[in-house]
């Protein structure tokens, strides 16, 4: 928020900012109220000032890092007018020892007109094996190191509104790579990007379980939703299955760059259906690679996919985590082929074995809906949460209350 009693606002390239006026003093920008769970953060602020002589040494703003009402300081830093003259963006790292609604602020001394943004955000901190910090700058969008890379120029108002949120956007060997939730990303398409907003601010798969799990991911796109499951403590293993191979590899980079998850992800290149297959599929050649389907289009461009009988296939990996003690919970995202997959476990006796279901289904085929996929899941004991819209895909959970 900005406190119109010591400026003016204005808007640079979309975002708010507050052009303060010499002489008055205080807190001329607060907030956001963030609730932050327990961890280390960096806390990133942009502070300038466009006065040809500013005084030397002279305390010009100080920002902080509280919580509480304000009655707890987590972190302190002054800004002096030598600091302006190293650049404008300033980190304040800090730690909340607990859950915590945190609110960033910039008090002024009045000495000088400065330029502050409005867009505050913290990011947590990602640490090294070493436990060294690394990419502190992670608190400030790369507006200058990301100016050569053409994805970064090319997209720069959707990263923009993504580290607005709270992602971090790096520039690492001439790509963009994304930070969420403590999971890495290369972003070399939106398609690789997409799904944030679904998985982290909507929580469309964010399940909680205090027994072992085992999540098999139908449907791995660029390996997104595995990593997120991997970084539960309560998942012990992920079976994530993907037939596309453009998309198979950009999910492997993806798992690659977190080695911290990798070793409980096992990707399967294959696609679940009701049948076996080897053959050339015609997709939409429009369509992002992580968001096609095995269905089939008419007068499209051929991908030679391999397709695997859902039922014989998950079986024996089925009883062997529940020899382990594990709970099984299933993802099916796999745009059409869910009708067939289902199909399978049942015909295969499997739906009694699964936990959770935690399903988008496309409303693709005449005559099929969400209650396609529903009615058996009932039949089997499951409660069911449906969320899907009258018309078009939806989404629905379902969690087995019978033994």
């Amino acid at each position: 928020m900005l406190n119109l009693n010591l400026g003016l606002p204005e808007t640079i390239d979309g975002r708010s900012c507050l052009r303060t006026l010499p002489g008055p003093f205080g807190h001329a920008v607060y907030g956001p109220y963030e609730q932050l769970n327990a961890g280390e953060y960096l806390a990133g602020f942009r502070i300038s000032s466009d006065e040809p002589a500013l005084p030397e040494k002279v305390l010009l703003a100080v920002i902080d890092v509280s919580c509480a009402g304000g009655k707890q300081l987590l972190a302190r830093r002054e800004v002096r007018s030598t600091d302006l003259a190293d650049g404008s963006a300033f980190t304040v790292p800090f730690t909340a020892a607990g859950p915590c609604r945190a609110e960033y602020r910039v008090w002024v001394s009045g000495k000088a007109s400065l330029l502050i943004e409005d867009n505050r955000s913290a990011v947590p901190v990602m640490r090294s094996t070493d436990g060294a910090v690394t990419l502190s700058d992670d608190a400030h969008f790369p507006e200058e190191a990301g100016a050569s890379v053409p994805f970064f120029v090319e997209n720069r108002q959707f990263l923009r509104n993504l580290y607005d949120q709270g992602i971090a956007i790096r520039i690492v060997d001439g790509g963009v790579r994304a930070v969420v939730g403590g999971i890495v990303l290369h972003g070399r398409s939106l398609d690789d990007l997409r799904f944030v907003g679904e998985l982290f601010f909507e929580n469309a798969y964010n399940f909680g379980v205090d027994r072992q799990t085992a999540v098999f991911d139908v449907g791995m796109n660029v390996g997104l939703a595995a990593l997120h499951f991997a970084r539960k403590a309560e998942v012990a293993e992920v079976h994530a299955f993907e037939p596309f191979p453009e998309t198979f590899e950009r999910a492997i980079a993806n798992i690659a760059l977190n080695p911290a998850l990798s070793a409980k992800i096992k990707p399967h290149h294959v696609g679940l259906s009701d049948r076996d297959f080897d053959g050339p599929i015609l997709i939409n050649d429009k369509d992002d690679s992580g968001a096609m389907t095995t269905v089939g289009v008419e007068g499209g461009v051929a991908v030679q996919l391999s397709l695997r009988d859902a039922g014989p296939l998950l079986a024996p990996l089925i009883e062997d985590a529940i020899g382990r003690g594990l709970e099984v919970i299933l993802k099916v995202d796999c745009e059409g082929s869910e009708f067939a997959v289902f199909e399978s476990l049942q015909r295969n006796g499997l739906l009694g074995k699964i936990r959770a279901f935690l399903v988008e289904w496309h409303s693709m085929f005449d005559g099929k809906t969400q209650e396609t996929l529903l009615a058996p899941l009932r039949q089997a004991g499951f409660l069911v949460f449906d969320r899907s819209p009258p018309v078009g895909n939806g989404f629905f959970y379902a969690v087995r209350i019978v033994e």
